[in-house]
């Protein structure tokens, strides 16, 4: 009969839904009209052949037909007839379910197969190969082949899992790996559930395996990318804390410890803007190959962003093995990394913390690992800092007074304060120089001591700076139309001095404020042209083609050459009062006095010297020929009210 157009009687693996679960499995022999028909032709062929053999038997025995002797006969070969159509029907049906079932099996892609309760196989698909490398013939002829299959890992979990089908629990799927013939790893899912025949006996497992070795390897690379950084390939800041929280899970006792250490690379952003972000990113591979190669799987190194690294070094006895192996860091990086034929160097800053000491969490611990790393770069004799209670407090107190300071500078609390110059021989004031001062609602007058470093570590300065320059153009207005004429002097910080449309800052605002740009002098410092001479020459000139004089500030104590006397637009050299302290007492102070004022003298540069404080330290400077000068033997400074009415008296 021809499978594709007969409804047969039965299926060999039909699943009824009754009391024992959707998911198990019966052998049944259910009937339909066409299965009938069969049957009933078989029952009459079957009849015939054995009531024409009973009736030829009796033909030869009675010389006359006896119907009552053909009773017994009949009915014996009547129910002989149905027992042979029965037989006949079920091995059909079994034979043709069988070739549907193998039909359908043997193409499917997942390795299909039935293994009896002693661990044979009765049926295994020709995917068996494609999945495990092995035949159909080779599981036939091997019991138990799958178990051991198994990846010797995943073992213990596959014993588990084929126990609950065996025992006729429900169907159960489970993610394992096999070792397959040719030596590799295969990962794929087990789905399998129990078979029982009609009278619900268990008579086998049936099992269909699925290759998701792709999959797995997606999954891996998607888990990959959540905890990896994926330019150095170190674990991210999310593994990080992980890795932080497992430590302290297996430390909990106070005796055990391990060690966060915060490594921050210097100026990493001059090698990017020199030579390209391209081959910063090659240095960065590079060094977290190194430090790899350096950690020895002692410690784990994680990338925390940017040109930071974190670095746990799990039972560390001492602060002094964590130092020690701090120092060991930043040896390695220091060496030279050579790429595309450059040699170049790096150094860097780092902050330690131990556990449990400095923090009970991963954030803590990282936190302050940072702070103390930004505490030994900011020391000159250190690159390693340990973490203290004193540092958090002077952090928070950073983190205070930058709020305070951005809030006050919405609320125009900074302002002006002027320290005069005077001409030591007549002390007649001839100058200004316009300070910062920070008129704080609730705490008065605070120190610039206080503010200014925070402002320009934090960017602030900008702003502040361009007020303060601001305020002080208005008030030289302000003098002029009263008809007073003082030069006054503003300070310009290398940060604001850097921003690229400084000079059309000033030119605004000298001509927002309508004064005599002869009446503004700005004063910098040699940090200003130290790192970019070319571009800090072009400014000062524009500067000065505006009409505004140039001062530099803090002359004689920093490390650049005389040359840039030379090259750079200066009218004035401010004379720092390192110079001025000690004056009276080392002779090697009057020496440099002298020569500095020779100079000044030579270039017919202006000279005022800053910190006089004494009678004596005055008569010296007029000996060695120091006119101009500034400091609290003349004048404290003042507010500009304050200032007007001795200005009024000159």
């Amino acid at each position: 009969m021809n499978p594709d157009t007969s409804d047969d009687g039965g299926a060999l693996a039909h699943v009824r839904a009754g009391d024992r679960g959707r998911d198990t499995i019966y052998l049944d022999t259910a009937s339909n009209p066409k299965a009938h028909s069969l049957y009933l032709r078989n029952v009459g062929i079957a009849f015939l052949l054995v009531g024409t053999a009973s009736l030829a038997q009796m033909a030869f025995v009675y010389e006359s037909f006896q119907p009552h002797l053909f009773v017994i006969p009949a009915l014996v070969a009547l129910a002989i007839a149905f027992l042979l159509a029965r037989v006949s029907l079920l091995k059909a049906q079994v034979q043709r379910e069988s070739g549907r079932f193998r039909a359908v099996a043997d193409v499917g892609q997942e390795f299909t197969y039935f293994c009896a309760l002693d661990g044979s196989y009765e049926y295994a698909s020709p995917s068996s190969v494609k999945l495990t490398g092995y035949r159909p013939e080779e599981f036939y002829a091997k019991p138990g082949l799958m178990a051991e299959l198994i990846h010797p890992l995943d073992r213990e979990r596959w014993q588990q899992h084929v126990a609950g089908p065996a025992s006729g629990r429900a169907t159960e799927n489970l993610d394992l790996r096999l070792i397959h013939k040719d030596g590799h790893t295969v990962w794929f899912q087990h789905i399998c559930g129990p078979v029982h025949d009609a009278k619900g006996r268990l008579v086998g497992i049936r099992a269909a395996n699925i290759d998701i070795t792709e999959r797995k390897e997606f999954e891996a690379r998607i888990e990959r990318m959540a905890y990896y950084d994926p330019l150095t390939d170190l674990p991210n800041r999310r593994a990080l804390n992980g890795e932080i929280e497992q430590l302290i899970r297996k430390y909990p006792a106070t005796e055990n410890r391990f060690a966060v250490l915060f490594l921050d690379l210097d100026r990493f952003k001059h090698i990017n803007d020199s030579y390209g972000h391209e081959l910063g990113d090659q240095l960065l591979v590079k060094l977290a190959e190194r430090l790899r190669r350096c950690c020895e799987n002692q410690a784990t190194i994680s990338r925390f962003g940017g040109d930071e690294l974190v670095v746990v070094v799990p039972d560390v006895d001492s602060p002094k093995t964590a130092v020690d192996y701090a120092a060991h860091l930043l040896d390695s990086i220091e060496r030279p990394f050579i790429l595309e034929d450059r040699e170049l160097y790096i150094s860097g800053g780092i902050g330690v913390t131990l556990y449990p000491y400095d923090g009970q969490d991963a954030a803590t611990l990282i936190r302050n690992a940072d702070a103390a790393m930004y505490r030994a770069k900011q020391t000159k004799h250190t690159r390693i800092g340990l973490y203290s209670e004193e540092l958090i407090d002077n952090i928070a107190a950073f983190v205070s007074t930058e709020n305070r300071i951005r809030r006050a500078l919405k609320e125009h609390e900074f302002v002006p304060h002027y320290q005069p110059q005077v001409d030591m021989n007549s002390g007649r004031i001839v100058g200004a120089e316009a300070l910062a001062r920070w008129h704080s609602h609730d705490r008065g007058l605070i120190s610039p001591a206080e503010f200014i470093p925070v402002a320009e570590e934090t960017g602030l300065i900008d702003q502040l700076g361009r007020s303060i320059l601001t305020q002080a153009c208005a008030q030289i207005l302000e003098w002029q139309r009263s008809g007073i004429r003082l030069p006054v002097s503003v300070n310009i910080s290398g940060r604001q001095f850097a921003i690229p449309g400084f000079v059309d800052q000033v030119q605004d605002i000298i001509a927002g404020t309508g004064i005599d740009p002869a009446q503004l002098e700005l004063e910098i410092t040699e940090q200003v042209f130290l790192e970019d001479m070319d571009e800090a020459t072009d400014k000062l000139w524009q500067l000065r083609d505006l009409g505004v004089s140039i001062a530099i500030d803090d002359f004689g104590i920093g490390y650049s050459s005389l040359s840039y006397l030379k090259r750079l637009p200066f009218n004035t050299l401010k004379i720092d009062r390192a110079f001025t302290r000690d004056i009276c007492d080392d002779a090697r102070d009057v020496a440099i006095l002298r020569a500095i004022l020779s100079l000044s003298r030579d270039l017919r540069l202006n000279t005022i010297i800053e910190g006089v404080e004494t009678e004596a330290q005055k008569k010296l400077l007029l000996r060695l020929g120091c006119e101009r000068a500034q400091g609290f033997l003349f004048h404290q400074p003042l507010p500009a009210a304050e200032l007007t009415p001795l200005l009024v008296k000159r």
